[in-house]
């Protein structure tokens, strides 16, 4: 989070914090979205709903939807390589009888190895994606954040809150349709980052 203090035009100060975005797990990955604006000259509390400009604002949905076509093509792979190591140890069980004690044991810490590394590969592949969709969010950041204060400043906030933390509202209160409509205006796609090409933050188990 941004915690510096700008000064604004009237002297007085406001603490901004910035939109978070990040991915969660493989296949069931989304991005989940919060905010808090302190505006100053002005205490009227009003909302957004994150949930809702993930999936309506484009900026948004262009990386949900390549996250998801990456995570698509590596369930695919696992799918198949889960299969070959099922395969794997059902061929090994059906030696079982026909192997020495010696072979036989031999042969299943070299399975289970294999199976180590398969998990740390696409466990791997699975953080490499979420930092992806992290890296293409925080290029819009600050341009995201501009529309927020713009649209906050026009309707007379004083301070913007996420509608996940809200207990009750009222109509006129929802920035959501406001914010959405700016965002779709003024914020354009960015290119999303080929996952591969970044570096995982923790080194496969198994390996």
């Amino acid at each position: 989070m941004n915690n510096e203090l700008k000064e604004c035009k009237c002297g007085c100060s406001c603490g901004k914090k910035m939109i978070a975005l990040g991915g969660t797990a493989l296949v069931a990955a989304a991005i989940a979205f919060g905010a808090c604006r302190m505006a100053c000259c002005g205490n009227k509390v009003m909302v957004v709903d994150f949930d809702r400009v993930q999936t309506e604002a484009a900026v948004y949905k262009a990386i949900l939807d390549s996250q998801r076509g990456y995570e698509e093509k590596i369930q695919a792979q696992i799918n198949l390589e889960a299969g070959k190591l099922d395969q794997e140890e059902k061929d090994l069980v059906a030696q079982k009888g026909k192997l020495s004690e010696t072979d036989f044991k031999k042969k299943a810490v070299a399975l289970q190895k294999k199976a180590l590394e398969f998990q740390g590969k696409y466990r791997a592949q699975t953080q490499q994606i979420l930092l992806a969709s992290q890296a293409a969010a925080s290029k819009v950041q600050p341009d995201v954040e501009n529309v927020l204060n713009e649209v906050a400043r026009k309707a007379g906030a004083g301070v913007v809150v996420s509608r996940a933390v809200t207990i009750y509202m009222g109509e006129k209160v929802d920035l959501t349709e406001r914010f959405v409509e700016a965002l779709n205006k003024q914020v354009k796609p960015v290119e999303y980052p080929n996952p591969e090409t970044i570096q995982p933050q923790f080194m496969p188990r198994g390996q």
